[in-house]
C-alpha cells in the first residue's frame, strides 16, 4: 500500500509541477503580446523573465560574451600574452 501511495504523491506532484510550469510560460506570452513586445528587447517583468528562462529564450547585447570566447583581437587592450 506505500508503494501506491508514494506513486500517487509522485505523480499529484509532477502533475503540478508541469502545470505550473506551462501556466507561467502561457501568462508570460500573453503580458509580452499584450505590451507589443519585442524578444530583443529586455523582459519587462519577472514573470515574462522567468517564462524566456523556462523556455530558453534570453536577449544578447554587445559585449555579453564571457572573456573565454573573445578572441584576443577583439580588443588589444585585453590580450596579454607575448608580443
Amino acid at each position: 500500500m506505500t508503494a501506491v501511495e508514494l506513486l500517487a504523491i509522485t505523480v499529484v506532484f509532477t502533475t503540478g509541477v508541469i502545470t505550473g510550469i506551462v501556466l507561467l510560460v502561457s501568462a508570460a506570452c500573453r503580458k509580452e503580446d499584450h505590451r507589443q513586445q519585442q524578444l530583443s528587447r529586455e523582459a519587462p517583468d519577472n514573470w515574462t523573465q522567468a517564462g524566456r528562462f523556462l523556455t530558453g529564450l534570453y536577449v544578447r547585447r554587445p559585449g555579453d560574451d564571457s572573456p573565454r570566447l573573445r578572441y584576443p583581437d577583439d580588443d588589444p587592450a585585453e590580450f596579454s600574452g607575448p608580443r
